[in-house]
């Protein structure tokens, strides 16, 4: 056993904070894998990501820096290799490093890889499934043999058991210490966990037998649907189409026009459907801690579970993730066990992800980094909380000639945020300003008149942390971008290309 502790980061891409039973949030679903960790670790029931999606808030989670000092922001950014990363300062100091991404927008493209001795991009290692590049790994890897029998069995799981598995396979043949990081898309859309779980969420739902028919049948699109949903208040095409996710900004364009668009009884299908593929997630979270157990891991190794942003269903008349900076959207879990994290506490000062490179240093005992974060166990406490998202252009999608041109501006302009424990202060690349109360994030009216001294403050120190231009410069890079068809592929399923 090193005299160091190993790190385990894992990032469950797009859990809200109030969906770990832990947490005993309004969404809250059964997680006693997550909770479990919990207990024997630090909670942070107030911490939160920079963005509002998967590139600004893993920039930061990976430097301890924000967009603004970092450039890593928009669409498609690029990190600058002056920037010291997580994985490369552990490396550095002696660690084993493998990293497993999610999404392709924080793959070895961005330069986010940089430290990994090995990144296992799954959406480039593994073809399409299914097609013949796929039977041909079929029969000769067993990895993929496993993940073939699941999807004719059950139905897809996106992959997360491979993940998994490549954990195991590579921690337990890895000498001490180590540092693992692993991106898991199971309740990032499409909502679609593996039976029985979404069976059970919604009995109403008839589907075929085998989970690999429903896969190909899937392919032919929308119009050849092979499930139904039982429910005279649910239109199959909208929800199936909503659950999905493909072409995401194009439905929470049209929702945020006419929030009609979709049904009460929809949203709530929506919601289930979320609620039971984190019941998957966290069933083979336990299976995976087991396995920490046996393998002797668990005692020598620092545990981080948190999330990239949320995700909306609806509150403030927004769908999914981006764009917004509500706190259904960046309100994250966070999680901190293992040698040196005190156990069973609840912590209710904020936090934010630039805090982790700090922490996970102070806690393995190395010397850190200059970061715009301290470390969550020392003196520092937070008395607010920084998010922002550049600007970018919706009228390329397919809803932009459907909506006005108030709602494409919502969807377009840039925004800069600070939050406390009483408000959250918002200025936008248009030259407006709002000013939300907490909790609920009302809009305070006039606030300029009503609390200027507030408005003044939190408009500096919002300034002062992320200053006050707005750089669009990585949506520009998005639209100059070259895919691999790996790439492509799992950009179009979750929801980022239509």
């Amino acid at each position: 056993m090193s005299d160091r502790p190993n790190v385990l980061v894992l990032v469950f891409d797009t859990l809200r904070a109030d969906a770990p039973s832990c947490y005993d949030g309004a969404f809250s679903v059964e997680t006693p894998a997550f909770d479990r960790v919990a207990a024997r670790g630090t909670l942070f029931e107030s911490a939160f990501a920079v963005g509002p999606w998967t590139p600004p808030s893993h920039g930061a989670l990976f430097s301890g820096r924000y967009p603004n000092d970092t450039g890593f922001d928009g669409a498609w950014p690029t990190m600058p290799e002056s920037v010291p990363l997580l994985a490369e300062w552990f490396a550095d100091r002696g660690y084993r490093t493998v990293g497993i991404p999610g999404p392709a927008k924080m793959g070895s493209a961005t330069g986010l890889d940089r430290g990994f001795e090995e990144y296992y991009e799954v959406y480039e290692e593994v073809a399409e499934r299914p097609s013949l590049a796929y039977l041909r790994q079929f029969a000769t890897d067993p990895l993929v043999r496993r993940d073939g029998v699941r999807l004719v069995g059950e139905g897809n799981d996106y992959f997360t058991e491979i993940k998994f598995e490549k954990l195991r396979e590579w921690l337990g043949d890895s000498p001490e210490p180590f540092f693992a990081m692993a991106n898991l898309t199971t309740v990032h859309a499409p909502y679609d966990p593996p039976r029985p779980y979404k069976q059970e969420a919604t009995p109403e739902l008839s589907r075929p037998r085998f989970g690999l028919v429903e896969e190909l049948l899937d392919r032919l699109g929308s119009s050849n649907s092979p499930c139904e949903f039982d429910d005279p208040a649910v239109d199959d095409d909208r929800l199936f189409r909503a659950a999905d996710g493909a072409g995401a900004t194009s439905i929470a364009l049209r929702y945020f026009e006419d929030p009609e668009s979709l049904s009460p009884a929809e949203l709530a299908v929506l919601r289930e459907w979320y609620g039971a593929s984190l019941r998957y997630l966290d069933d083979r979270l336990g299976a995976f801690l087991d396995w920490l157990d046996r393998a002797g891991l668990a005692d020598d190794t620092v545990v981080v579970l948190t999330s990239d942003h949320g995700e909306a269903f609806g509150e403030h008349d927004a769908l999914y993730h981006g764009n917004f900076l509500y706190d259904e959207i960046t309100r994250v879990p966070l999680v901190v066990a293992g040698p040196g994290v005190p156990a069973g506490e609840r912590r209710t000062d904020l936090a934010s992800h630039v805090d982790l490179f700090a922490t996970l240093c102070d806690i393995c005992g190395l010397d850190a980094p200059e970061t715009e974060g301290a470390s969550l166990f020392g003196d520092f406490e937070r008395e607010a909380v920084f998010a922002a998202e550049a600007p970018s252009d919706p009228r390329d999608r397919d809803a932009a000639s459907e909506v006005s041109e108030a709602t494409l501006r919502e969807f377009a302009v840039g925004r800069k945020s600070i939050r406390t424990d009483e408000y959250r202060f918002e200025s936008r690349s248009d030259g407006t300003e709002i000013l939300y109360e907490l909790p609920g994030e009302s809009v305070v009216p006039d606030a300029d008149e009503s609390l200027p001294e507030v408005v003044a403050d939190l408009r500096e120190r919002l300034v002062e942390t992320l200053g006050a231009e707005f750089d669009d410069a990585g949506s520009a890079g998005a639209a100059e971008a070259e895919y691999t068809e790996g790439v492509e592929r799992n950009l179009r399923e979750l929801g980022y290309l239509e």
